[in-house]
């Protein structure tokens, strides 16, 4: 799995940003099987993603071409450096 790289901002947590935000993953937090989980799912660090639904901190997100659910308890874990 991948580390927090230096040159990356971590950024604020995924679900405090709105839909349509894209940015890049600058950490991802949590116990050894989440981080490992969603590196499977293509969250990984420097990855952009984009924010296209969400609600009260459960999101839709596009990441690598994808769309993927996930709830409020994994984006708090997500933290991501939105373009501004």
């Amino acid at each position: 799995m991948e580390r927090q790289d230096a040159n990356i901002p971590v950024g604020v947590p995924l679900f405090s940003v709105k839909a349509g935000t894209r940015g890049k993953i600058g950490r991802i937090g949590g116990k050894d099987e989440v981080r490992r989980h969603l590196y499977d799912l293509g969250f990984t660090v420097g990855e952009y993603l984009t924010v296209m639904q969400g609600c009260g901190g459960d999101l839709i997100v596009d990441i690598r071409g994808s769309r993927i659910a996930i709830d409020r308890s994994i984006t708090s874990k997500i933290m991501i450096s939105p373009e501004a």
